[in-house]
């Protein structure tokens, strides 16, 4: 079953028990989302839809969301053709924690050893409640077909002005 037919099931399912508009809504959401992602990516809207049903494993009212699938537009957003083209331009491993400022070498959770609080240490963790603060980016690599938010590379800071 493709991503397409097994999200309409899911919604279809819900919908018959008395979930409401919203189900039907999230779905077009959804599609509407993969057809964005395609008009800025070059791959098809069907190829992105298969990968993220691949991937969830919870509810979808739960997992389709800006969070999860943001607007490709901004300086939030970076496409790469591959893993390689990103890396290539993170160049060195240092990111920004989004809660304690320092540089971290992991673009996920902060290893700076800065302290925040008398014994307490960052640990901040872009994958928690808060996630990145909006202080993050998120990275979308087609050759994986996959996007994640991570800290802000430092090589990807803008220099403040004087």
């Amino acid at each position: 079953m493709n991503g397409y037919e097994k999200l309409k099931a899911a919604v279809e399912k819900d919908f018959s028990k008395g979930e409401g508009q919203r189900c039907k809504d999230k779905f077009e959401w959804v599609v509407a989302r993969a057809k964005h992602y395609a008009e800025k990516t070059g791959l098809s809207w069907e190829e992105i839809l298969n990968s993220w049903e691949e991937k969830r494993d919870y509810w979808y009212m739960n997992y389709y969301q800006d969070c999860n699938q943001p607007e490709i537009k901004g300086d939030k957003v970076k496409v790469f053709d591959t893993v390689s083209d990103m890396l290539e331009s993170i160049g060195e491993h240092k990111f920004r924690c989004p809660s304690c400022g320092g540089i971290s070498s992991s673009p996920y959770k902060c290893n700076t050893g800065l302290e925040m609080s008398k014994g307490k240490i960052c640990d901040w963790n872009v994958g928690g409640l808060f996630g990145d603060l909006g202080k993050g980016v998120f990275v979308y690599c087609k050759d994986k077909l996959k996007g994640e938010t991570i800290f802000m590379p430092a090589a990807w800071e803008t220099p403040k002005a004087v």
